[in-house]
Formats: structure tokens, sequence, C-alpha cells
């Protein structure tokens, strides 16, 4: 078992220690067989330890998460939901704290920060970065403090469905697949793929018709994929943002890659054509502001706002001119709004009803017409909705289905 520093690492927040004749309840069970959908609170295939005492404050069932050398390691959602609160207490306390809301009353805290990734009001997905495992607050060493929390009252821990054993060593099963889209055959139709977060790397598993799945291994676990025709060929190539080091990591066809760095470590990343010249070029979506910054040709910024700071970008060419728009999705309506530029430069606006609120959004040319289309994925079935545009005349549009990725 790694120990690490976790004897030392503690939170003290000080009040009189009661003694208790056994050990806590949730100490003592080592699983039962229901508890809410979270992971770990680490990239996929990381070993912690957690721990608690009699006295730790707010709850027993509060965990202290260390390992050896764990200062400024990465920390990250372990479930879907939006951040309802960024906060910093200072010296004492929780320090630097960040709370998600997952919905039904639950919700999930990560204290004694060091820094944070992620803005109140954000949208993030399961295993996203919420900040960096510190030092602040009422503490004697670098750890994260972890709750889970029904009604703001700290219940027993559950990991993947299981109840935790408090002071066990356990590899972080937090590696959910992320949908993406793309043509990865240069077919002129843009079929689903999914990033497989692995304990050992990134992996891009593409979907190709009546071919066997590609695997191209590439990025770290904690990496946010990007995928564009990085070389003008006309076919789809795989990338990662690094938010650590807010740099973007390209991969061409033949295995080489390229690296720009572009943003802060809040953004999120976002890829297009933004000026119609066959190459697909980088930007970043700024959640705290709803701003794009897309990097144009001359090394400038395109600045375009649009959506909130719960939005989840997305970009396509929506009327197809060549030229890459922007969007947002609103998880709480299920709703995409998509920004085109007509031909005397004005902005226009539409939206489109079309997934539910777990859904994560994906865009793609599925039906090969030269116009992006939506689509969402669903986590819990691993299912792609693929709506077409309606052609000329027509009121709905097709809806295509593809079963693809592990469900969650």
């Amino acid at each position: 078992m790694r120990l690490g520093r976790w004897v030392m690492a503690v939170c003290p927040l000080a009040v009189a220690a009661s003694v208790l004749s056994a050990a806590p309840a949730s100490a003592s069970l080592a699983a039962e067989p229901a508890g809410p959908d979270y992971e770990m609170p680490f990239p996929c295939g990381e070993e912690w330890t957690g721990t608690t005492r009699s006295s730790h404050r707010p709850s027993m069932n509060a965990i202290d998460f260390n390992r050896t050398d764990d200062l400024g390691d990465i920390m990250v959602s372990a479930g879907p939901g939006v951040v309802s609160r960024v906060a910093d207490a200072g010296d004492t306390g929780y320090g630097k704290h960040v709370i998600v809301d997952h919905g039904d009353g639950q919700s999930t805290l990560y204290a004694h920060l060091t820094s944070f990734w992620v803005t109140a009001g954000q949208q993030v997905d399961q295993a996203t970065i919420l900040g960096l495992v510190g030092e602040s607050g009422g503490v004697t060493g670098p750890h994260l403090h972890f709750e889970e929390r029904l009604d703001d009252a700290v219940q027993q821990p559950y990991f993947h469905d299981t109840g935790y054993t408090f002071g066990t060593t356990m590899a972080s099963l937090n590696c959910p697949d992320v949908p993406l889209a793309g043509d990865w055959n240069n077919d002129g139709t843009d079929e689903v793929a999914v990033f497989r977060r692995g304990a050992v790397g990134g992996v891009f598993r593409l979907f190709v018709a009546d071919a066997t799945p590609q695997a191209i291994s590439f990025g770290r676990s904690s990496d946010t994929p990007v995928v564009g025709d990085w070389d003008g060929d006309g076919q789809t190539d795989v990338g990662v943002r690094r938010p650590g080091r807010r740099t973007f990591l390209l991969r061409a066809a033949d295995g080489t890659s390229t690296a720009h760095r572009l943003g802060a470590r809040t953004d999120v990343p976002v890829t297009g054509d933004w000026n119609g010249d066959g190459l697909t070029d980088v930007g970043v979506w700024r959640p705290a502001r709803a701003k794009f910054r897309l990097l144009n040709e001359s090394g400038e910024f395109d600045v375009v706002g649009l959506g909130s700071v719960g939005s989840i970008p997305v970009t396509g060419d929506w009327n197809g001119n060549n030229v890459t728009d922007v969007g947002v999705f609103d998880p709480a309506t299920g709703t995409f709004t998509l920004r085109t530029v007509s031909s005397d430069g004005t902005a226009v606006l539409s939206t489109v009803a079309f997934g539910a609120d777990s859904d994560l959004p994906v865009t793609g040319d599925w039906d090969g017409d030269g116009r992006t289309d939506v689509g969402v994925w669903a986590p819990d079935t691993a299912m792609y909705s693929l709506r077409v545009i309606p052609r000329s005349g027509r009121t709905t549009g097709t809806v295509l289905t593809q079963r693809f990725g592990h469900r969650r």
C-alpha cells in the first residue's frame, strides 16, 4: 500500500475529538449494492489512499486523499454537473475549494486546492479538471479533502457504485469516453468517434462504416480531445489540448505532431476553419465571459460573444460556405444556438431544439452535403443521435442513430 504523506497531511479543523468505541460505519462496509454514480476525483488509473478519523470535520464520511508528492497533482470532477461554487477561504477551513452540483440535491466538494481551473456556473463533464491538489486552508500538508453530499449533508462515499472502504489505496476508474466526429476516411461524410481516457493515456477510437474501428493512441488521460484537418488533405486528424501547459498538440496522419500554445488553463478548446482556406485552425471558448477567441492567420484573435457561462461550445459550417461558424449547446434546455455571418457581415442566430439535459453535443456533416449538422451522445447508453438538416421544402429532418463507445 502506498501511503504517501497522508499520516501528516490532514484537515485539523479543530473540535474536541469524541472517543469512539468502533470504527466509522462507512469504514467497515466494503460495498453496498447502490450509490451515486461517482468515480474517484483523479485521472484514470491514478492510485490514491483515502482516510478519515473520528474528529474529521464536517463529517467522518469526508475523505482526505493522499499519495507521494501529491502537491500540484490534477484533480477532476467525480461526475457531470454544474460548478456551483469556486471560493477561497484563505488560511482557514476549506481554503481554495470547488463545489459541483450534480442535480437532485447531490453535490461534491473538493478542498485545499492550490489553483482553480473552472468558473462558477460552468458545465463540467465527468473527469473535467477542476484544479490542482494543494495545501490551502486549515491543513498540515498537501492533500485533497473530498465530500459527497446530499442536501448539503456529507454522505458515505461511493465510487463506481461501491461503498468506499477508508484506509485503502484504489486506482481511479474515472475513465469516461468523450464523443467526437470527423471525416476519418476522406469520403466527404463525418462519422462518430470517442476519446477514451485510459490508465496509460488517451486513445481515439474512430468509427468507419463497413470497417473495423480504428484506434489511435495519443495524449494523456487528462487531456481535452480535439479534431480537425491540420494539413488540408480533406481527412480529419486527431489532437489534444493539455490544459496545464495551455498547449494544443495536433497529430498529422504520419504520426508527427505540432504544438501551439494558446489561451488560459480555464479555457475550453475549439477548432475550425475560421477563414475557409481548407486548414483547421484552433481557438478557445472562455466560460467566465462566454466568448470565443479564434486565432486568425495574422496571429490575432477574433472575439465572438455567444451563450452563457453554463453553455457548451460547438463549431461547424452551418450554412455550407466553407467557413466554420460557432455555436453553443444549452444542456438545461437541450437547445443548440448556431451563429452564422451573412454576406454583409451581419450575425444571424438560429436555434435547434435537440437532445436532453444529460446529453453531450457533437457536430458533423452526417450526409455529406457540405453543411454541418448537430447531434448528441447519451453517456448512459453510448448512443449517438445525429440530426440531418431538413432539405428544402421539408419541415423535419432525419435522425440517425449509432451506438459507439462505452456506457457510463
